[in-house]
């Protein structure tokens, strides 16, 4: 990567951070490109040779948010690593862990994504409801696959795509919001536990009701 190549997005970086802050402060609506630039301490000018205006920036925020949180998560769980109850269980143990720490190291950022149905006006809570589609159906697809491996109970996918995504959203806000020093460990034990008791196949919950 050419220096001037990084320069330029180190300054996109920079202003995406600096967004982050005055939105999160302020508000969709009442922030300013000028807030954001003063914050990221920059020329008026470096804003629009990166993004066309306030709602160019907050959209790529709420894309990069998405677009990490999957990668980090199912992005690194496939179905096809788990064999039995207990993959299962360690799985999406590990998918809670790294929502709540990875929500928590971008409380702001969580914010904006959570409270971002009512922050934007109604013509352009498109893409956000493309993420969230997007975010259901793959969790539709995550549950025909575990239900298809006689891990989880034949339910509709569809609506436990959406129950899920649903719990996601409350249970990071709890996380990030409600009770930031609780231990992370102890809350992905409990929504672990909590979502597994009503998804996990009878057989496999023997299987687990054997299991040291």
């Amino acid at each position: 990567m050419s220096a001037e190549v990084s320069k330029d997005t180190g300054m996109k970086r920079r202003l995406l951070d600096a967004a982050e802050i005055v939105i999160n402060d302020k508000g969709y609506q009442g922030a300013r490109v000028s807030d954001i630039v003063g914050q990221a301490g920059v020329a008026q000018g470096s804003f629009y040779l990166h993004f066309d205006n306030k709602k160019a920036v907050y959209l790529e925020l709420i894309d990069g948010f998405f677009s990490h949180l999957l990668d980090a998560t199912l992005g690194q769980h496939p179905v096809a690593q788990m064999k039995q109850p207990a993959d299962m269980r360690a799985q999406i143990h590990a998918i809670w862990s790294t929502l709540v720490l990875f929500c928590r190291s971008h409380p702001m950022l969580t914010r904006l994504v959570l409270e971002a149905q009512s922050a934007l006006p109604l013509e352009d809570r498109e893409r956000l409801n493309q993420h969230f589609e997007s975010i259901a159906e793959t969790l539709s697809h995550y549950m025909r696959a575990t239900s298809a491996a006689g891990l989880t109970k034949p339910l509709d996918a569809d609506l436990m795509g959406w129950v899920v995504l649903g719990m996601i959203e409350r249970a990071l806000y709890f996380a990030v919001f409600v009770a930031p020093d609780a231990r992370a460990e102890d809350l992905a034990n409990d929504l672990t536990a909590f979502e597994l008791s009503g998804l996990l196949a009878p057989m496999a919950e023997s299987e687990e009701g054997r299991a040291p």
